[in-house]
Protein backbone atom coordinates (compact mmCIF):
# COMPACT_ATOMS: atom_id res chain seq x y z
CA UNK A 1 0.00 0.00 0.00
CA UNK A 2 1.86 3.26 -0.96
CA UNK A 3 1.75 6.23 1.13
CA UNK A 4 -0.90 8.32 -0.22
CA UNK A 5 -3.49 5.62 -0.38
CA UNK A 6 -3.06 4.87 3.18
CA UNK A 7 -3.20 8.11 3.97
CA UNK A 8 -6.26 8.18 1.96
CA UNK A 9 -7.66 5.64 4.22
CA UNK A 10 -6.65 7.03 7.06
CA UNK A 11 -8.69 10.23 6.67
CA UNK A 12 -11.75 8.44 5.74
CA UNK A 13 -11.62 6.91 8.68
CA UNK A 14 -10.87 9.83 10.25
CA UNK A 15 -13.81 11.49 9.09
CA UNK A 16 -15.87 8.59 9.91
CA UNK A 17 -15.05 8.92 13.58
CA UNK A 18 -15.37 12.53 13.71
CA UNK A 19 -19.18 12.16 12.30
CA UNK A 20 -20.57 9.40 13.53
CA UNK A 21 -23.90 10.60 15.61
CA UNK A 22 -23.31 9.90 18.68
CA UNK A 23 -25.39 6.68 21.12
CA UNK A 24 -28.93 7.94 21.92
CA UNK A 25 -30.33 5.83 25.06
CA UNK A 26 -33.49 6.25 26.66
CA UNK A 27 -33.54 6.18 30.50
CA UNK A 28 -37.63 4.75 31.17
CA UNK A 29 -39.56 3.86 33.73
CA UNK A 30 -42.17 4.28 36.23
CA UNK A 31 -41.57 7.71 38.98
CA UNK A 32 -39.29 7.00 41.89
CA UNK A 33 -37.37 4.50 40.52
CA UNK A 34 -34.26 6.15 40.03
CA UNK A 35 -33.86 7.07 35.98
CA UNK A 36 -32.05 10.48 36.70
CA UNK A 37 -29.40 8.97 39.60
CA UNK A 38 -28.63 5.91 37.19
CA UNK A 39 -27.69 8.49 34.66
CA UNK A 40 -25.63 10.68 36.77
CA UNK A 41 -23.77 7.43 38.02
CA UNK A 42 -23.04 5.84 34.59
CA UNK A 43 -22.27 9.79 32.60
CA UNK A 44 -22.17 12.14 35.24
CA UNK A 45 -24.99 13.91 33.18
CA UNK A 46 -25.68 16.48 36.45
CA UNK A 47 -29.28 15.84 35.89
CA UNK A 48 -31.04 17.16 39.02
CA UNK A 49 -32.14 14.56 41.64
CA UNK A 50 -34.85 14.68 43.97
CA UNK A 51 -36.52 12.68 46.45
CA UNK A 52 -39.93 14.86 47.39
CA UNK A 53 -41.39 13.92 43.67
CA UNK A 54 -41.02 13.72 40.76
CA UNK A 55 -39.14 15.82 39.08
CA UNK A 56 -38.28 15.19 35.34
CA UNK A 57 -41.54 16.06 33.39
CA UNK A 58 -40.65 16.63 29.74
CA UNK A 59 -38.42 14.38 27.66
CA UNK A 60 -35.34 15.91 27.52
CA UNK A 61 -32.23 15.48 25.05
CA UNK A 62 -29.01 16.05 26.91
CA UNK A 63 -25.87 16.18 25.74
CA UNK A 64 -23.12 14.95 27.67
CA UNK A 65 -19.75 15.41 26.72
CA UNK A 66 -16.83 14.00 28.20
CA UNK A 67 -13.20 15.77 28.95
CA UNK A 68 -9.66 14.66 28.80
CA UNK A 69 -10.08 14.46 32.79
CA UNK A 70 -11.95 10.64 31.89
CA UNK A 71 -9.95 10.23 29.17
CA UNK A 72 -12.69 9.75 26.68
CA UNK A 73 -13.88 12.03 23.84
CA UNK A 74 -17.19 12.18 21.88
CA UNK A 75 -20.76 13.08 23.35
CA UNK A 76 -24.10 10.97 24.01
CA UNK A 77 -27.21 12.10 24.24
CA UNK A 78 -29.36 10.44 27.35
CA UNK A 79 -32.75 11.11 27.37
CA UNK A 80 -33.85 11.10 30.86
CA UNK A 81 -38.26 9.84 30.23
CA UNK A 82 -40.65 10.96 32.54
CA UNK A 83 -42.20 8.49 35.04
CA UNK A 84 -44.69 6.38 33.87
CA UNK A 85 -47.29 5.98 36.61
CA UNK A 86 -47.23 8.95 37.73
CA UNK A 87 -50.59 10.48 37.26
CA UNK A 88 -53.76 9.70 35.22
CA UNK A 89 -53.97 13.00 33.68
CA UNK A 90 -50.51 12.88 32.48
CA UNK A 91 -49.85 9.56 31.25
CA UNK A 92 -51.56 9.85 27.18
CA UNK A 93 -48.45 13.04 27.45
CA UNK A 94 -45.90 10.93 28.45
CA UNK A 95 -46.96 8.02 26.33
CA UNK A 96 -46.85 10.28 22.54
CA UNK A 97 -43.24 11.43 24.22
CA UNK A 98 -42.37 8.10 24.57
CA UNK A 99 -43.55 7.15 21.45
CA UNK A 100 -41.66 10.09 19.45
CA UNK A 101 -38.00 9.48 21.68
CA UNK A 102 -38.22 5.54 21.58
CA UNK A 103 -38.12 5.75 17.35
CA UNK A 104 -34.97 7.35 17.66
CA UNK A 105 -32.77 5.68 20.13
CA UNK A 106 -29.76 2.74 19.89
CA UNK A 107 -31.27 1.26 23.31
CA UNK A 108 -33.55 1.39 25.99
CA UNK A 109 -32.82 0.93 29.52
CA UNK A 110 -36.32 0.08 31.54
CA UNK A 111 -35.18 0.59 35.22
CA UNK A 112 -37.41 -0.99 38.00
CA UNK A 113 -37.50 -0.74 41.92
CA UNK A 114 -35.73 -4.40 42.91
CA UNK A 115 -37.78 -4.00 46.09
CA UNK A 116 -41.00 -4.40 44.39
CA UNK A 117 -42.40 -7.58 43.51
CA UNK A 118 -45.40 -6.47 41.58
CA UNK A 119 -44.63 -5.68 38.07
CA UNK A 120 -48.13 -6.17 36.20
CA UNK A 121 -48.17 -1.86 34.81
CA UNK A 122 -44.70 -2.56 33.67
CA UNK A 123 -46.14 -6.08 31.79
CA UNK A 124 -48.88 -3.77 30.48
CA UNK A 125 -46.49 -0.76 29.32
CA UNK A 126 -44.29 -3.44 27.56
CA UNK A 127 -47.35 -5.45 25.76
CA UNK A 128 -49.51 -2.37 24.89
CA UNK A 129 -48.12 0.88 24.90
CA UNK A 130 -44.70 0.85 24.00
CA UNK A 131 -44.53 -2.59 22.10
CA UNK A 132 -46.08 -1.08 18.84
CA UNK A 133 -43.43 1.82 19.47
CA UNK A 134 -40.35 0.33 18.43
CA UNK A 135 -40.64 -3.89 18.66
CA UNK A 136 -37.03 -4.57 17.81
CA UNK A 137 -35.56 -1.68 20.55
CA UNK A 138 -38.01 -3.52 23.03
CA UNK A 139 -36.49 -6.99 21.90
CA UNK A 140 -33.26 -5.70 23.07
CA UNK A 141 -34.02 -3.87 26.24
CA UNK A 142 -31.97 -3.80 28.89
CA UNK A 143 -34.40 -4.35 32.15
CA UNK A 144 -32.51 -2.51 35.50
CA UNK A 145 -33.06 -3.35 38.80
CA UNK A 146 -32.13 -0.61 40.76
CA UNK A 147 -31.52 -0.40 44.79
CA UNK A 148 -30.47 -4.06 45.16
CA UNK A 149 -29.24 -2.64 48.20
CA UNK A 150 -32.58 -2.50 49.79
CA UNK A 151 -33.84 -5.87 48.84
CA UNK A 152 -34.28 -8.07 51.94
CA UNK A 153 -33.16 -8.58 54.70
CA UNK A 154 -32.88 -4.90 53.81
CA UNK A 155 -29.53 -2.40 54.11
CA UNK A 156 -28.72 -3.23 57.70
CA UNK A 157 -27.81 -6.36 55.72
CA UNK A 158 -25.71 -4.83 53.66
CA UNK A 159 -21.81 -4.75 54.29
CA UNK A 160 -20.90 -1.28 54.70
CA UNK A 161 -17.19 -1.67 54.68
CA UNK A 162 -17.15 -3.97 51.62
CA UNK A 163 -19.95 -2.22 49.81
CA UNK A 164 -21.32 -5.42 48.75
CA UNK A 165 -24.60 -7.33 49.87
CA UNK A 166 -24.61 -10.17 52.48
CA UNK A 167 -24.92 -13.79 51.65
CA UNK A 168 -28.53 -13.76 52.29
CA UNK A 169 -29.45 -10.51 50.61
CA UNK A 170 -27.64 -11.90 47.20
CA UNK A 171 -29.33 -14.83 47.00
CA UNK A 172 -32.73 -12.87 47.38
CA UNK A 173 -31.03 -10.53 44.77
CA UNK A 174 -30.49 -13.16 42.36
CA UNK A 175 -34.14 -14.67 42.70
CA UNK A 176 -35.23 -11.24 41.64
CA UNK A 177 -33.49 -11.03 38.50
CA UNK A 178 -35.08 -14.65 37.65
CA UNK A 179 -38.58 -14.13 38.65
CA UNK A 180 -38.74 -10.27 36.73
CA UNK A 181 -36.71 -12.29 33.79
CA UNK A 182 -39.83 -14.79 33.70
CA UNK A 183 -41.90 -12.34 33.94
CA UNK A 184 -40.80 -10.03 31.03
CA UNK A 185 -40.98 -12.95 28.91
CA UNK A 186 -44.85 -13.75 29.70
CA UNK A 187 -45.54 -10.48 27.55
CA UNK A 188 -42.48 -10.18 25.03
CA UNK A 189 -41.17 -14.01 24.33
CA UNK A 190 -39.07 -12.63 21.80
CA UNK A 191 -37.22 -10.75 24.42
CA UNK A 192 -33.12 -11.17 24.45
CA UNK A 193 -32.16 -8.79 26.68
CA UNK A 194 -30.70 -8.37 30.00
CA UNK A 195 -31.34 -8.17 33.16
CA UNK A 196 -28.92 -6.47 35.77
CA UNK A 197 -29.26 -6.26 39.49
CA UNK A 198 -27.50 -2.50 40.73
CA UNK A 199 -27.64 0.57 42.98
CA UNK A 200 -26.75 4.11 41.81
CA UNK A 201 -26.37 5.40 45.29
CA UNK A 202 -23.96 2.93 46.32
CA UNK A 203 -22.42 2.47 42.46
CA UNK A 204 -22.85 -1.14 43.01
CA UNK A 205 -22.85 -3.31 39.70
CA UNK A 206 -22.15 -0.16 37.76
CA UNK A 207 -19.70 -1.68 35.00
CA UNK A 208 -22.03 -4.67 34.06
CA UNK A 209 -25.07 -2.27 33.72
CA UNK A 210 -22.79 -0.52 31.01
CA UNK A 211 -21.46 -3.25 29.39
CA UNK A 212 -25.76 -4.70 29.31
CA UNK A 213 -26.46 -1.12 27.49
CA UNK A 214 -23.35 -1.66 25.11
CA UNK A 215 -24.30 -5.19 24.46
CA UNK A 216 -27.84 -3.88 22.99
CA UNK A 217 -26.57 -1.42 20.55
CA UNK A 218 -26.16 -2.15 17.10
CA UNK A 219 -22.82 -4.35 16.70
CA UNK A 220 -21.45 -1.34 14.03
CA UNK A 221 -22.14 1.38 16.60
CA UNK A 222 -20.54 -0.48 19.71
CA UNK A 223 -17.76 1.32 19.95
CA UNK A 224 -18.83 4.63 19.95
CA UNK A 225 -20.80 4.20 22.93
CA UNK A 226 -17.66 2.49 24.58
CA UNK A 227 -15.58 5.94 24.61
CA UNK A 228 -18.44 7.16 25.91
CA UNK A 229 -18.43 5.26 29.71
CA UNK A 230 -17.42 7.75 32.82
CA UNK A 231 -18.76 5.52 35.83
CA UNK A 232 -19.35 6.76 39.59
CA UNK A 233 -16.48 5.47 41.71
CA UNK A 234 -17.65 1.81 43.49
CA UNK A 235 -14.71 1.50 45.95
CA UNK A 236 -15.58 5.36 46.84
CA UNK A 237 -17.76 3.85 49.32
CA UNK A 238 -15.12 0.56 50.41
CA UNK A 239 -13.38 1.44 53.72
CA UNK A 240 -9.81 2.16 52.41
CA UNK A 241 -8.19 -0.34 54.80
CA UNK A 242 -9.76 -3.42 52.77
CA UNK A 243 -8.37 -1.83 49.52
CA UNK A 244 -4.94 -3.08 48.16
CA UNK A 245 -2.34 0.31 48.60
CA UNK A 246 -2.33 1.26 45.47
CA UNK A 247 -6.43 1.61 45.75
CA UNK A 248 -5.84 3.80 48.71
CA UNK A 249 -6.42 7.61 49.00
CA UNK A 250 -2.88 9.28 49.36
CA UNK A 251 -3.39 10.45 52.92
CA UNK A 252 -3.93 7.06 54.46
CA UNK A 253 -1.26 5.37 52.41
CA UNK A 254 1.07 8.33 53.62
CA UNK A 255 0.14 8.71 57.48
CA UNK A 256 2.48 7.35 59.51
CA UNK A 257 1.77 4.91 62.52
CA UNK A 258 1.08 6.22 65.88
CA UNK A 259 2.12 4.94 69.04
CA UNK A 260 -0.43 2.86 70.73
CA UNK A 261 0.61 3.37 74.37
CA UNK A 262 2.44 6.32 76.11
CA UNK A 263 5.42 4.51 77.44
CA UNK A 264 5.94 4.12 73.35
CA UNK A 265 6.08 7.75 72.99
CA UNK A 266 8.11 8.57 76.00
CA UNK A 267 10.97 5.97 74.94
CA UNK A 268 10.79 7.52 71.49
CA UNK A 269 11.90 10.85 73.11
CA UNK A 270 15.71 11.74 73.19
CA UNK A 271 17.01 12.13 76.42
CA UNK A 272 18.45 15.72 75.86
CA UNK A 273 15.01 16.44 74.84
CA UNK A 274 12.98 14.09 77.60
CA UNK A 275 15.22 16.12 80.09
CA UNK A 276 13.38 19.32 79.60
CA UNK A 277 9.97 17.69 79.81
CA UNK A 278 10.82 16.34 82.87
CA UNK A 279 9.53 18.71 85.09
CA UNK A 280 7.16 20.46 82.77
CA UNK A 281 3.92 19.56 82.04
CA UNK A 282 2.61 22.41 79.49
CA UNK A 283 5.73 21.96 77.46
CA UNK A 284 5.62 18.12 77.45
CA UNK A 285 1.43 18.66 76.16
CA UNK A 286 2.54 21.05 73.73
CA UNK A 287 5.49 19.27 72.28
CA UNK A 288 2.88 16.19 71.94
CA UNK A 289 0.12 18.83 70.02
CA UNK A 290 3.55 19.67 67.55
CA UNK A 291 3.71 15.94 66.75
CA UNK A 292 0.23 15.55 66.21
CA UNK A 293 0.54 12.76 68.84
Amino acid sequence: MSEDHFEEIYRKIEDKVENEPPPRFAFIGEAGVGKSSTLNALFNAGVEVSHIEACTQTARGIEVSFNELEGVNGALVAYDMPGLGESRLKQQEHIALYEKVLKDVDVALWILDAQNRAIASVQRYLEEELQSINPRLLERMVIALNKVDLVHPGERDWHPLANLPSEEQEANINGRIRDVKRKIREVVPNWKGTIVGYSANRRYNLPQLFDAMMDAVPRKRQWVVASRKALADFLEFVDPKLLPPEKRPQELTTQQPQPAKMSDIVSSIPPEEFAKFAGDQKAFLAWLNQKGL
